[in-house]
């Protein structure tokens, strides 16, 4: 039942990311990488506060919980071959210096975001 759960849950993951996507993209086109950015920062921040949520449940609701929002929701809306294939095409233009920020700034902010919605939902 497992793999349902992460099937709905990435499949809404998906369509968050996607209109996610497109409210940005809706804006004056940025050099910096920021869709994918920020739907990496909120999934995240999403799975700091599941992770806590998840340990205060019941075995079976927490493996639910597990595949459905963590793995599905979260998986699907976070990106790394979008955040892959944009550092490369901006080390590819010659905008090395842009793409070590996106790097470091998506690594550690997102390992912060994690952090941040662990302490927040504890």
């Amino acid at each position: 039942m497992n793999i349902v759960y992460v099937f709905l849950g990435g499949g809404i993951g998906s369509l968050l990311r996607f209109g996610l996507t497109y409210l940005i993209h809706k804006f004056p086109k940025q050099l910096f990488p920021v869709a994918t950015l920020s739907s990496n920062l909120i999934a995240s921040f999403l799975v700091g506060v599941f992770l806590v949520l998840m340990m205060k449940m019941k075995p079976a609701n927490a493996e639910f919980f597990q595949a459905f929002c963590i793995i599905g929701i979260c998986g699907g809306f976070s990106t790394f071959s979008a955040f892959a294939k944009e550092n490369l095409e901006l080390m590819e233009r010659g905008y090395w210096l842009i793409a070590v920020l996106n790097i470091l700034i998506s690594v550690t902010f997102c390992i912060g975001m994690v952090y941040l919605g662990r302490k927040l939902a504890a």
